[in-house]
């Protein structure tokens, strides 16, 4: 039965048994935190089912942090309060089959002893009166009865009085009510506004820009892009001294990570959105549920897949090179392009010193200097330090070719491979006439 086992959840993405936990060094498997937070046993060959959601992947995480740091600070506290000389211990007395506390208090208290000694005799008021009552629900109501009696005089005695506050001129007073999205589940601040995200895209209203062709849902994001893109109107970051679009955004994302709300628990990245959040959590998973109708490559977001099929099949490319008229996709694959004109190369390597011109490059460059290699096939024992030559060495086992040459259709297994013979094959005699 394939549910998850916590929700029930008919749409599980997760198995129990290849579930990662943090990565700061945690020698507990995921199963462990499983059994440790819940109590549940679960074993790999039960015909019940193994899996869970990602909804409650992410609360067993966090609350396995939580448990974590009550048991740590409550060792912490009992540690300290025997350093100390223990000035408060617990006596344990036996009234009428009642079990009852009673505290030994220090000489600086005594002050405090006749509310404290309320407080403990409320389980234990009256000795006999214990046996009068038919049931136990009786006796304990008269119980609660007696116990706010003695909260309602506290709360009178400190009861604020009465005065009405004065009205500070200027102040604002928030009057703004969020609703709930009967289809999402999102709580927003226009429901109305929010509904038309879930109409088809034919009957959404659409705005036209008055300047270009391109369409928005709202007046808002209309004016956004007619000042940013038509406009120019941009500015520059005080701390590294980028032009953006959004400075406060910028400020947040790049600047002032930690004080983004949402938090990835196995990997303590921060972020500005729970949606964003969601995206992220793709990674620490191997589901790939989005797949292109063209060449049935899978990916984990909607938005991967369409920038796939812009890039891949639909030969997109809407940025020109001035110099030699070679157009890219991208707006940085430009800049990049550009300083192999200029033979610029910003970029320094800290370990070797050697420069690069694109900082991704250099990124890639700098696993070359670890001394652990992180990436392990799992079909041979072979491991490797970057990703992308994992990648290769995956071919020889899996034998897969989907590099077509654009002029033949020969199909090759890596793409250097097929650039290669589309030289060689088809336009070296081009370029040599």
């Amino acid at each position: 039965m394939e549910v998850c086992r916590v929700c029930l959840a008919k749409t599980p993405e997760k198995d129990i048994f290849q579930l990662q936990t943090r990565k700061n060094g945690d020698s507990k498997s995921f199963l462990e935190v499983f059994t440790f937070c819940l109590g549940v046993q679960v074993a790999k060959d039960s015909a019940v089912s193994t899996k869970l959601c990602i909804k409650c992947y992410r609360k067993v995480l966090s609350y396995h942090k939580f448990k974590c740091l009550a048991l740590k600070n409550d060792t912490y506290l009992k540690s300290k309060l025997a350093l100390e000389g223990g000035s408060v211990k617990p006596e344990v007395f036996i009234k009428d089959n009642i079990k009852t506390e009673q505290l030994s208090i220090s000489d600086d208290s005594q002050n405090n002893s006749v509310k404290d000694e309320v407080n403990i005799d409320l389980f234990v008021k009256d000795e006999d009166s214990a046996t009068n009552y038919d049931t136990d629900d009786e006796f304990l109501s008269v119980i609660k009865k007696i116990k706010y009696e003695y909260i309602e005089e506290d709360t009178k005695e400190k009861a604020p009085s009465n005065k009405k506050r004065k009205k500070v001129k200027g102040a604002k007073v928030s009057t703004v009510t969020r609703q709930m999205c009967e289809e999402c589940g999102k709580t927003v601040k226009d429901l109305k506004a929010h509904s038309y995200m879930h109409l088809p895209e034919a009957s959404r209203r659409r705005i036209k820009c008055h300047t270009c062709d391109q369409t928005f849902s709202s007046h808002s994001a209309r004016y956004k892009h007619n000042k940013i893109k038509h406009l120019g109107i941009r500015q520059k970051c005080s701390i590294c001294n980028k032009v953006v679009k959004h400075p406060k955004q910028h400020y947040r994302l790049v600047h002032n990570r930690s004080s983004l709300p949402f938090e990835c628990v196995p990997c303590g990245r921060r972020f500005i959105s729970k949606s964003s959040l969601d995206v992220h959590m793709t990674t620490h998973t191997k589901d790939r549920p989005h797949a292109c109708d063209v060449c049935d490559k899978k990916f984990s977001t909607k938005s991967l897949m369409l920038l796939h099929k812009r890039q891949v099949h639909d030969k997109e490319k809407s940025h020109l090179c001035q110099l030699c008229s070679k157009s890219f996709f991208k707006k940085y694959h430009l800049q990049e392009h550009l300083r192999s004109h200029s033979k610029e190369k910003p970029y320094e390597c800290p370990d070797c010193g050697k420069f690069f011109a694109s900082l991704s490059i250099m990124k890639s460059h700098r696993e070359i200097h670890k001394d652990v290699k992180s990436y392990a096939c799992t079909l041979c024992d072979m491991s490797f330090k970057k990703r992308n030559y994992l990648s290769v060495h995956m071919i020889s086992h899996t034998k897969e070719k989907r590099h077509p040459c654009q002029y033949c259709g020969v199909k090759f297994g890596r793409s250097d491979h097929r650039k290669r013979h589309e030289y060689t094959a088809h336009e070296k005699h081009l370029v040599a006439a």
